[in-house]
């Protein structure tokens, strides 16, 4: 099978999971299992693609919450939709905090701090597991849907979270991951604050984020597609970092690079969206100063990947010697 007809598989997976949720809630786990399971692809390939880099903390809360995700329809499967499916919610909930510490671990995925960020990741998801024993729910049973409710403070906590994670990511390559992610933080909020007020109702959000999380996967595999797209020069670098660190240390490594542009004097800068000139004109990455400037770029980076891992990404074996100023 080739690649485009496996992606165009997994698109017709996911499709019938999202018409499931719509049109037959109560079986809907069934159809969307199946995504979740094809979900495992790119998370693999996020895996070896984050080699040598301190994004693999990341990539590790997003198999947890994949397979979190997978738990969720397994246990869905087991419940009336009539009870609401608590076994189910409190699944989803920990699918969804585990996929909120992959977004933001990645605000500090450098070396040295990632250790550390890691385990402050951890107990971020043990603080959001306080309401479990809060009000009335603890006395209720395990799988009391009294639990899975968030009331202020709590709310306001888990969409600022929400907002610098999905945000993070919004203007790269993956932004429509993100936005799919979106989605189903979401469709979480109104069911944790019960806006979402029917068992029916909630049971069907349960079953939701994890499709949610399924199509995020496979919007990132056509973003990795996407990035197949010969890049040269100091371009193919540059969209390496930006898309998988995001807004947050792009914005920051770029001015820093054209920090020491200015003072080196070259007549190139770094945008958004690829080499400029001095004035903003949008130049091709392989300008005669490309070479020096990609080593200085790779300088910027070396807390975030291997210079081994640098220098593949940019498409060359070496950096040449960076400039004297």
């Amino acid at each position: 099978m080739t690649r485009r007809h496996a992606r165009g598989t997994t698109w017709f997976v996911i499709a019938i999971g999202g018409l499931g949720l719509i049109a037959a809630p109560a079986p809907a786990p069934w159809a969307v299992l199946p995504g979740l399971l094809l979900a495992l692809v790119p998370t693999l390939h996020a895996w070896k693609d984050a080699e040598g880099t301190a994004l693999r903390a990341s990539v590790v809360w997003a198999g947890i919450a994949l397979g979190f995700g997978i738990a969720t329809e397994c246990a869905a499967l087991l419940e009336p939709i009539s009870t609401g499916r608590p076994s189910a919610g409190h699944l989803a909930y920990l699918c969804c905090l585990a996929t909120l510490a992959g977004l933001i671990s990645v605000l500090n995925a450098r070396t040295p701090g990632g250790g550390a960020w890691a385990i402050l990741m951890a107990l971020l998801v043990v603080v959001f597991l306080i309401p479990w024993l809060e009000g009335s729910g603890l006395g209720r049973g395990a799988n009391s849907l009294a639990r899975l409710r968030l009331d202020n403070p709590w709310t306001i906590f888990f969409a600022l979270l929400v907002f610098a994670g999905v945000t993070n990511y919004l203007p790269t390559r993956f932004g429509p991951a993100a936005a799919a992610l979106a989605v189903g933080f979401l469709l979480e909020y109104l069911a944790l604050t019960r806006i979402v007020a029917s068992r029916v109702g909630l049971a069907t959000v349960w079953t939701a984020f994890p499709w949610t999380l399924a199509v995020a996967g496979a919007l990132v595999g056509d973003g990795a597609e996407k990035a197949r797209i010969p890049a040269r020069g100091l371009d193919t670098l540059w969209f390496w970092f930006r898309d998988r660190w995001g807004v947050v240390w792009g914005l920051r490594v770029m001015e820093r690079f054209n920090r020491s542009a200015a003072s080196l004097d070259w007549p190139v800068r770094l945008g958004w969206h690829g080499t400029e000139d001095a004035t903003g004109k949008v130049i091709p990455g392989d300008s005669p100063a490309s070479a020096e400037a990609s080593a200085v770029l790779s300088s910027l980076l070396r807390r975030f990947a291997t210079a081994e891992r640098r220098a593949r990404a940019s498409g060359t074996a070496e950096f040449p010697p960076l400039p004297r100023s």
